[in-house]
């Protein structure tokens, strides 16, 4: 094995050489915002007169086949994309649609780097792709019509070939550029070295970098020695000590509140660098806005704002361990830090945010859709605050109440059903805690630690009513003791807290409460109702239940709301909304942070269809290529037909259907292209105003 550093062009010259992709190795598949990256680099390399650009590693062997011939082991991406550009390149001087000082160029970098015209016609072409990319490759050299438009290979050629076309660089110093990219070539003798575990090694050795640790490399890899070292001091380190190192998912939360949408925590890198080059930050200005963030993240994460009242309520939602709300907490406490709210109206909206979050786990609501709220919830209530002159509470709540759907702030009447109706053992641990830590404490100052006891197991959930039931219970019960045992067994009624939980087993009710520190000695509030029973049958059941419910109204209150717009608010809702859209009209829409003024919802579909193009043009042509007859598939063509509009060549969407089915359509692509629908933000006007408490 023989490692060296050279140009990456090199290796598609010198006589009879042919690089051969193995056929083990898996198709190309290099996306658009890949080759877009490549030739921002390249485009950087000329502008900023650097030397060269680092291009990764490249792994190759001789083959047995032939003489100039190798195996690509390592690397067929980055050298199938740069043959790509060479040919775009090439076509378009041959084409005569751009110029080179060289009236040579075209034909020098044809013969050196592309074809070896000396070769038999199946060895001609000096990448040997695998078979599939190999026949879309051939097809490029021939003329547009014959190209294999569901593959992926062609439609990055395609997308080089116009980027060309737009001539950032000339001919000649895009050429210069692919010159100066710069690669590891290690390269493997056979018989000698084994490529699997050279590959292995090479792909499987050490921990993978996390998000954080690229951002901090981001940040910090081009400032001078001393300059590092003082931002990781004065910034860096503090971040990850409030963040518990952590600093990941801080970064992602930082993100949500300021991107108004929550990124992939696998693309928390890539979403920061567009931050921070989108608004031209200054790293140390950034680092220090990251740093006061995480000491509120730290004061959250602990209950520790100095404020008693606030955490509180803090503690309570870090024992029902929803982090999702982050986004909303983070800018709220920054909110009040400013003094732009006082401690009452942040005390108030953090309980408005519990019982909000409880009521739903209640009624067992999906989690999923408080993603998307909590990443816009402050900025709405800001914006309605602003354009109202009104106050930060009433409009937190008025914004809450109106959610629709899955979305929606559980009622009263929901509320109280789910006491009726919920399996308490089917809860999340956590929020199981929550709700005996709540109901046994109240607002009270004299505070019983129910989670830590309930965690080390010196507190137990005790069934009043036992799981087993002996003879004596169901005599007790009486004759319909099946249907109450089955009814009652895991609802909240039939529950309470216990530190003697196995004294109690199955014994009769009269015993739990007399024998030894059974109810009736019991130190827990919870009890209380208890020591009033003489006996357990459903007619205490319901009894504790109603008191349960008159209690749970005290401690989660439906919020109230004065506030309403002056005028109709636009509303946003998401692709992934389980939302009835039809008899809406459409404002604008926003697309992975960008946003869009429409007039119609065919002009949102056909837009956001034309930006999947952009994204990666193959997977729609590869739904093409299908031929559907029926179904969302029908909804894209490869020829032009009536009712269908172009959004690119040999791309054309049929419009003319309903809300529901363009937004069906718009779904099962995001599926395949592995966006977030909640990257879709429609802003609408609603057929109805939703006020029906």
């Amino acid at each position: 094995m023989k490692g060296s550093e050279k140009r990456l062009i090199s290796l598609y010259d010198g006589s009879n050489v042919r690089m051969i992709i193995p056929v083990y190795q898996r198709n190309y598949d290099w996306t658009r915002d890949n080759c877009r990256q490549l030739f921002d680099d390249l485009v950087s390399l000329i502008k900023n007169n650097r030397q060269n650009h680092f291009f990764g590693s490249v792994v190759e062997m001789g083959t047995q086949e032939g003489i100039g011939e190798v195996s690509i082991i390592d690397g067929q991406q980055r050298i199938t994309t740069v043959y790509l550009l060479m040919l775009a390149l090439v076509k378009l001087l041959e084409e005569e649609k751009i110029t080179s000082t060289d009236p040579q160029l075209a034909r020098r970098i044809r013969a050196s780097y592309l074809e070896d015209e000396f070769q038999p016609e199946d060895k001609k072409l000096r990448l040997k792709p695998v078979k599939n990319d190999e026949m879309a490759l051939k097809r490029l050299f021939k003329d547009e019509k014959d190209y294999l438009l569901s593959s992926n290979l062609t439609n990055n050629f395609r997308y080089f070939y116009e980027r060309i076309l737009d001539q950032e660089l000339t001919a000649d110093e895009l050429f210069k550029a692919i010159q100066k990219l710069m690669i590891i070539d290690i390269s493997l003798k056979q018989g000698e070295d084994d490529a699997q575990l050279i590959f292995e090694s090479l792909n499987s050795t050490g921990l993978d970098l996390t998000e954080a640790d690229k951002v901090r490399n981001y940040v910090l890899m081009n400032q001078p020695v001393k300059v590092q070292e003082s931002l990781y001091e004065n910034y860096w380190n503090k971040i990850e000590v409030n963040t518990n190192y952590e600093v990941s998912d801080f970064l992602r939360n930082y993100l949500t509140f300021n991107l108004k949408r929550v990124p992939k925590i696998q693309k928390v890198y890539l979403e920061f660098k567009k931050y921070s080059e989108k608004n031209d930050s200054d790293i140390e200005e950034l680092l220090s806005d990251l740093e006061r963030y995480s000491e509120i993240n730290r004061d959250i994460s602990n209950a520790s704002t100095g404020e008693r009242e606030v955490d509180e309520v803090l503690h309570r939602l870090n024992i029902l361990d929803m982090r999702v709300i982050k986004p909303f907490l983070l800018p709220l406490i920054n909110y009040w830090k400013l003094n732009k709210i006082d401690s009452k109206t942040l005390i108030g909206s953090l309980k408005v945010v519990e019982t909000f979050i409880f009521r739903r786990t209640m009624c067992s609501f999906p989690t999923n859709a408080l993603n998307k709220i909590f990443a816009t919830l402050f900025s709405e209530t800001i914006k309605l605050t602003n354009q109202g002159n009104t106050e930060f509470l009433p409009v937190l709540s008025y914004i809450l109440i109106n959610k629709a759907d899955s979305s929606r702030y559980p009622k009263d009447s929901e509320f109280l059903k789910s006491f009726d109706d919920k399996d308490i053992y089917d809860m999340n641990k956590n929020a199981r805690k929550y709700l005996f830590d709540r109901l046994e404490n109240k607002d009270s100052r004299e505070h019983v630690n129910v989670v830590d006891n309930m965690q080390d197991g010196n507190y137990t959930i005790e069934h009043i009513m036992p799981q087993t039931l002996s003879d004596s219970w169901k005599n007790a019960l009486g004759s319909d003791y099946k249907r109450i045992y089955t009814q009652w067994i895991n609802k909240l009624a039939n529950l309470t807290l216990t530190a003697y939980n196995s004294k109690y087993s199955n014994r009769s009710f009269i015993e739990k409460k007399y024998i030894d520190n059974g109810f009736d000695q019991s130190g827990f509030r919870l009890n209380d109702f208890l020591k009033n029973c003489n006996q357990w049958t459903e007619k205490e059941l319901l009894a504790r239940n109603d008191y349960l419910k008159e209690l749970a109204l005290k401690l989660w209150p439906y919020p109230e709301s004065n506030f309403q717009p002056k005028q109709r608010e636009k509303v946003s809702r998401t692709l992934d909304e389980d939302y009835d859209f039809a008899g809406t009209k459409i404002v604008s829409y926003t697309f992975k942070g960008t946003p869009y003024q429409v007039k119609s919802w065919i002009e949102m579909y056909v837009n956001v269809i034309e930006a999947l193009y952009e994204i990666d043009p193959t997977p729609l042509y590869k739904i093409i290529a299908m031929h559907a007859t029926k179904g969302w598939k029908f909804y894209l063509s490869g020829t032009e037909k009536n009712e269908f509009t172009k959004v690119a060549d040999d791309l054309y969407v049929y419009g003319r259907t309903n809300t529901w089915n363009k937004l069906n359509v718009l779904n099962k692509l995001f599926q395949i292209y592995g966006i977030d629908p909640a990257e879709l933000v429609f802003e609408i006007n609603e057929k109805k105003i939703r006020n029906d408490n």
